[in-house]
This record gives C-alpha cells, structure tokens and sequence, in this order.
C-alpha cells in the first residue's frame, strides 16, 4: 500500500489574531492515531473540550497532552537519531554497489575473466544487504513521521485549550475587573499561562525542528518511499509552523487595561506583554523594538479583528503623546512594554456610524458618548528563526472618550454595559447584549458600587430592592428584561428629567465626595423612599433623624425628621450645597435637630453626638485661627424654614434648596532567560545520490512502503483562521487580535 499525503489542512488564517473556538467536537472520522497510553481515541475525540477535561481521561487532558508532547520530542529526537544512522548505512552500501557494477562491466569486456562471477556474487550478496537496510529506513521513516504527526495534534489540542479556554477565561476576569468584580490573582494566572505559552514553543519548536531534519534527509535519496515520505514530512512542517505563528501572535495581549473612559488631556497606564518571553531567543531579536499605540475607532477594530481591514489601513482618530515605548524583559522574565506617561491629547470628531432598526428603537437618542475607541498596539517586524518576519499587534477592549466632565455619567453608563454583558472578543458573529435580567444588573451594580465609590459596604438586599421598584411595580409579574435605553437614556420617571443611571450615577458621586464616612458607617441609610423613612421614624420609640437619597433630584441628599408628632423632610442638599457646609454642621446647626438625640441608620438608632464627634477635629481644622486681616470670622448655619408657622408635612415630592439645581449635576473627578540553542538544519553531513535505487538494488526488488497512510491530524478547530498568506522572509506575517467566539453570561 502507498503512504498517504497529509490531507484536510484546513484554511488557516495567518492573521492569526483570530480567535479559537472553544468546545469544538472534533468529529470521530478524523481517527487520529494516538501514542499508546491513550485509551478510546474516537471517543474522547468526540467530546467537547469542557467534558473532557471533566473526565480527566486519557492523553486529552491539559496535563496528560503536555506529557505527550514532551515524550514526543524525545521519541522524534531518537527516531531521527536512529535514521540518520540507518541512511548513512545505506548511503554507503548504494556507494559500494555502485562500485561493484563499475568493476562488473570491466570484467564483462574480458569474457576469460574467472573474477566475473565472483563479482556477480558479490554485487547479490550486496543487494540483499542493502535490501535489509532500506526496508529497516523505511520502517523508521514511517515510524518517526508518525511520532511528529501525532505529537502535533497534541500541540494542536493543547494550544486550543491554552488560547480559548485559559487565555479567554483570564481576559474576561480582566473585562468584569473592570466594572468591580474581584480578581485577585490577575497576575499569579497569567505568569502560569506564560509558562503554558512557553512550554508549547520550545516544544513545538523542536518537533518542526526535527521535521525539518528529516525532510532533508529524505529529499537526498531518489525513490518512491522518500517522494511521498517528504510530502507528509512537508505538510507537517507547514503545520506545525502556523501553529507557531499562531502561538506567537496570540501571546501579544493587553495585560492592564487602560481606563474604559478616557479623558482629553489626561494620562492614561496600560501595559502590554508577550507571553511566549524568551522562549526560542525571541530576546535577541527584539532589540531596540519599539511598541506603538494608537487609538481608532470601535467599528474599524471590529473589522481588523476580522480580517476585514488590514492593520496598516486602520486610520487614528486622535492624537497621542508618549506613543511609543521598549519591549523589555523585567525581572520577572516578562516581555512587556509599559506605557506610564501617555496621554490623549486630541479625539477628532467623528460622524455617527449607521445603525441597524433594532438599536434605533432600542436607543432613540445617539449621543456623543455613544462612540467607542480602542487602543491599538503594534510591535515592529521582528525576526524569528527561518519562520520569517512578525508583524504583531493586539487591541485593547473598547473605551469611551471624553472631552468635558458633562459627557462623563453618559461614558460610564455605555461602558459598565459593555463590561458587564458583551462578549471579550469582536467576532463577527459576536453581537452586543441588548436585554438582560434585573438580577445580573443588581450584580454589576453591587460591584460597581464598590469600585466607584471606594466604600466598604456594599449594596444591601434592602437597597437593590428599592432600585427594582425604579423600574418595576412591587409584587407584579411584569419582570421583562431591561434594555440599556431603559438603563440609561430613558427618563426615570415622567416627572423627572434624568435617567436611572444618571440619578445614580450621581448619587455614586455624592457619596464618594461628601458621605463615605455616612455611608460606610451604616449612618446613611440612603436608599428608602420618603413614605417609608416618615413611617420609619414615626415607628421609632425615640425621637430620630434620617438622610436619604432625593428621587426627584439627582445627587441629593435630604435630612428628614419629626416634629411634633409630623415626619418631614428638608430639601435635599447636593455636591454644592455641602461644599459650602458640610452634612455635620448642617445637623449640628439645625436648631429643629437640637433636641433629637438619635440618627436612624442601617443598624439601627445610633448616638447623634457619637457621630459628630467624628467630625469635629475635621470641622475644627478648617475653621483655621483669626484672619490675618483684622476681619471678624462669620459662619453658615442652617435652619428649617417653617411654612406658615409651622413645618408641613412632606409626604408629597422634595422641594429643591436655593443651592441646588434639578439639572444633571454635571462634575467629573480631576486627575484627582537566557536564549535558547535553537537547532538549524544542517549542522550533519548528509550523503547525496541522484541515481535511482530501486535500479540499483535489483530488477526483483520491491520497495517497501509503509503499511498504513498517514492519519491526518484534525485541524478543524483552527477553521475560523480563513486568512492565508505565504510563510517567506520577503512578506511580513499580519496578525490580527481576536478572543472567544462565544457569548458569555457572567451573572446566572
């Protein structure tokens, strides 16, 4: 039987950003030969990354596929040993036997010549020796091709779990982080898939090494076995070099995200690194290699990351300073490039993309805020080895510009969306999450909360069920799933004239400014509407007091108390108002408060002058000594202003302060290892023949061929790769940044 060509390569993508699949069945026909210690190949091969790894059978799990590999290199490594012997053996007996039909026909001039049978007897017994060696060549040739052949589709296996299962599942942690979900061993994971990154380049390395030794060898030799030996010996070099360039090019990632809203004229920190590190010398040939930055649009990432635009026709929308910077390696062995001193110093105006009928009835009102960016970083070419020139790069996820601390509530609402519940990759099958379930917005929230805030409590039970009833009647069966126009562009109310993520958004602000010690210390209670804090406080044994948050005017905060038996409520004071006096000495001045000795709280009644107590080294330390200039000092109290005589109830809506104002407050926070001895192809002497062998070993030999075709290695998993380009010196390789294929739901 014939050996078989390597068959079913798959249309790979050069540009090899882009992402693998993940949980692809790889189909039972393939049947891939295994190294012995795998038990049921069609089976397992069947199944979906996630079940096999739950199985933990067999040579497809993570750490069963690395001992595979790394007994694959070895076995390559002694097969190739062994038939470099066996083809020098035979070299020199085609040599001799070469010899021998020279002498024989000389002696055939002189038919008296009795030597003329003996070197017809010698040239047999030759023959059969050769004979013997090349059937033992043979048998090593098929031996050694399929030991790299079966060693690639382990490499092939553990790269798609390594980029599409540990890769994507860190870079999504790295997404949500963002919006205040814990991650905290961010950097212990990622050293841990470095090391995973590279083990598979040493490693696949040497198996295409090894390979191309081999194919070198069997190009020397003319016969049938060595033609159709070095069409399999080429397509795994092939193979295996895509896989490097794969693996080169998906190690290039965003390791610290930079701000998801950026600010004109204000630095940002990001961080990018090559997770591969020193693996096959790449040390060497990044010297004096710079890392650009650049910032484009969203919709032109969406089509680099699909191959769709080339990376060198990607326009800038804007202007950066410090926009380049070294790859270097730190201590850690990190390949990295640090951008500390960047800044965005101009964003160019751009008109609105086209919107599709669904996002137009979804989100009535484009703002300017609207439009996303992101970062694009590039390496410069760099060579490595005879794999030819690299021309990385990756993204960063998408972010929101902003030019004025106005747009920044409308910035912040767009990208904790993005964050929360659209995918980590820009597939082009990957839409934006349009709907979500009220219990994973309460989630975000929680979190986001946190982040923003700085503050150590969290959102309660108590308080997320408040926020609920802003978009849902209590007790109803009306639990649709929210849009992100109902999030944050619709009005909260018909009443009011700001949206739920502007009214808290605001309320963020308020508390992060003026009333974290309030709000950390449970003496806010914050989130209740004004007829449950009046019955809150009727309810009370003792005379209390109350803050809460305004419904009617965004970033406020309203004192609320009892006075002769009648609940009522001040008008609330905002960000302003309390610049001028603080939350302590609006109680402390408050003759109405005078004689209410107890703040109701989260927990409960708390001491009203335990509470100030905390305060008064504060208030005491901006009051400061006399003027210098002869001037008597004055100061600001508050009093409740009765309405007729006496106070009126307010079970109706707030009145807003002289201070105050029932716009959108528009404020926005100031800027407040040693390289690796790489083997090259030809460092041994190898023998050359260019007559033909079979001719030489006699008319009655058959050359052995092997007695099974080559089992092709399943490369289906990389079908989303549909870029080719030539591997050469001559053409840099493109690459383009692209993660998992697959939506992911966070929040369950």
């Amino acid at each position: 039987m014939s050996p078989q060509p390597l068959h079913g390569s798959p249309k790979m993508m050069y540009d090899a950003r882009q992402q693998f699949a993940t949980n692809i069945p790889l189909p039972v026909s393939q049947n891939m030969t295994y190294i012995d210690c795998c038990p049921n190949p069609d089976e397992i091969w069947a199944r979906p990354w996630d079940q096999m790894l739950a199985s933990g059978s067999g040579v497809n799990c993570p750490e069963d596929l690395r001992t595979a590999i790394s007994q694959a290199v070895k076995d390559a490594q002694q097969l190739w040993e062994e038939n470099r012997d066996l083809q020098g053996r035979f070299v020199n007996d085609i040599g001799e036997l070469q010899r021998i039909q020279m002498a024989i026909r000389q002696l055939e001039n002189d038919p008296n010549n009795s030597q003329l049978a003996q070197a017809r007897q010698s040239l047999t017994d030759m023959q059969r020796r050769a004979s013997q060696v090349y059937e033992m060549l043979a048998n090593k040739r098929g031996e050694l091709t399929n030991r790299l052949n079966n060693g690639m589709s382990c490499v092939a296996m553990l790269q798609n779990y390594l980029i599409s299962e540990r890769l994507f599942s860190w870079k999504n942690q790295q997404k949500l982080a963002q919006v205040g979900f814990p991650f905290e061993n961010r950097d212990t994971c990622l050293d841990e898939i470095q090391k995973e990154f590279e083990f598979l380049a040493e490693q696949t390395w040497q198996l295409r090494t090894f390979a191309c030794y081999q194919l070198d060898f069997v190009k020397s030799l003319n016969d049938n076995n060595s033609v159709l030996c070095g069409q399999n010996l080429s397509a795994i070099t092939d193979q295996l070099s895509k896989l490097l360039c794969m693996l080169v090019s998906q190690s290039f990632v965003v390791t610290v995200q930079p701000d998801p809203v950026l600010k004109t004229q204000h630095k940002f920190v990001t961080e990018v690194r090559l997770l591969i590190g020193d693996s096959l010398g790449i040390r060497q040939n990044l010297v004096n290699t710079n890392v650009t930055v650049k910032i484009i649009a969203e919709e032109d990432a969406k089509l680099l990351s699909n191959a769709q635009l080339s990376e060198k026709d990607i326009k800038t929308v804007g202007s950066i300073s410090n926009d380049f910077e070294k790859m270097m390696m730190d201590e850690k062995g990190h390949m990295a490039a640090k951008f500390n001193n960047s800044k965005l110093t101009r964003i160019a105006h751009r008109k609105q993309p086209p919107r599709s009928a669904a996002d137009q009835r979804n989100n009535p009102v484009c703002a300017a805020t609207d439009q996303k960016y992101a970062l694009l970083f590039h390496i410069s070419p760099f060579q490595l080895g005879n794999l030819g020139k690299f021309d990385v790069w990756t993204m960063s996820l998408p972010l929101m510009v902003t030019v004025h601390g106005s747009q920044d509530c409308d910035a912040q609402g767009a990208i904790l969306w993005q964050r929360a519940f659209n995918s980590v990759n820009r597939a082009q099958g990957a839409c934006d999450i349009q709907h979500v379930a009220w219990q994973d917005l309460a989630e975000v929230l929680k979190h986001k909360f946190v982040l923003f805030t700085g503050s150590r409590r969290t959102l309660s039970d108590s308080d997320l069920n408040y926020l609920y009833e802003k978009f849902y009647v209590p007790n109803s069966q009306d639990n649709k799933p929210l849009t992100f126009g109902r999030f944050a562009k619709e009005r909260l109310r018909d009443d009011v004239n700001f949206s739920f993520w502007e009214w808290l958004f605001s309320i963020m602000q308020l508390i992060k400014q003026k009333l974290l010690k309030f709000w950390d210390e449970g003496w806010c209670i914050g989130f209740i509407s004004k007829q449950d804090a009046s019955e809150a406080m009727h309810s009370s044994p003792e005379p209390t007091f109350l803050l809460r948050f305004s419904d009617t005017q965004t970033g406020a905060v309203s004192i609320g108390f009892v006075c002769e038996g009648v609940p009522f409520h001040l008008a609330p004071f905002s960000i302003k108002d309390l610049e001028q006096l603080s939350l302590a000495q609006r109680i402390v001045s408050c003759p109405q408060l005078k004689d209410i000795r107890c703040m109701y709280g989260k927990n409960g009644n708390a001491d009203k002058e335990e509470i100030l107590k905390y305060f008064e080294t504060e208030e005491r330390n901006k009051q400061g000594s006399d003027s210098p200039t002869g001037y008597i000092l004055s100061e600001i109290i508050m009093v409740a202003k009765p309405a007729s005589g006496r106070f009126s109830s307010s079970f109706g809506n707030d009145s807003p302060s002289p201070l105050s104002t029932n716009s959108r407050l528009d404020w926005s926070p100031g800027e407040v290892i040693q390289p690796m001895n790489s083997m090259d192809i030809g460092d041994y002497p190898m023998g050359g023949f260019d007559g033909n062998v079979e001719a030489l070993l006699g008319g009655g030999f058959t050359a052995r061929l092997p007695d099974q075709p080559l089992q092709p290695v399943d490369f289906s998993l990389f079908d989303n790769f549909q870029h080719q380009q030539n591997f050469t010196n001559q053409q840099p390789y493109h690459y383009n940044d692209q993660h998992h294929p697959q939506q992911q739901q966070p929040y369950q």
